[in-house]
């Protein structure tokens, strides 16, 4: 099928083919290519393809919609990695594996620092303030 080359390779070599020429930094350019940018075109264009009757659409229809469902899933599973090679946790809010000496930090100690962070909420009556 095509979806996995569409998503894959097709969309990312094209996209590095734009930044040819931009101030992008050499490992910032294929960071983009796979994640953006995205259009809401292909959302649009399955039920047109549909709507307006042309040959075999419903296969093109179950493409689209293939192809953005395969899309959803492998950008939304590779952000954290990606994200990690640009050591961007602290902008992100992604929590950092170690502490400040670079030692490892079990995962109990991060969750119990992000929990004692959360404003508390207290009752007053029926109004929460």
């Amino acid at each position: 099928m095509a979806v996995a080359p569409a998503i894959v390779v097709v969309r990312p070599a094209s996209l590095l083919i734009s930044l040819i020429g931009t101030r992008f930094a050499r490992r910032e350019k294929p960071a983009a290519a796979w994640f953006g940018p995205k259009g809401f075109a292909s959302v649009v264009y399955g039920p047109l393809v549909l709507e307006f009757g042309i040959p075999r659409s419903e296969e093109a229809y179950t493409v689209i919609a293939v192809c953005i469902a395969f899309s959803i899933a492998a950008h939304s599973s590779t952000d954290v990695p990606v994200a990690r090679l640009f050591d961007v946790e602290d902008l992100a809010g992604i929590p950092d594996d170690d502490d400040e000496n670079g030692h490892h930090v079990g995962r109990e100690k991060q969750t119990a620092g992000v929990a004692r962070a959360a404003p508390r909420v207290e009752e007053d009556g029926d109004a929460r303030t």
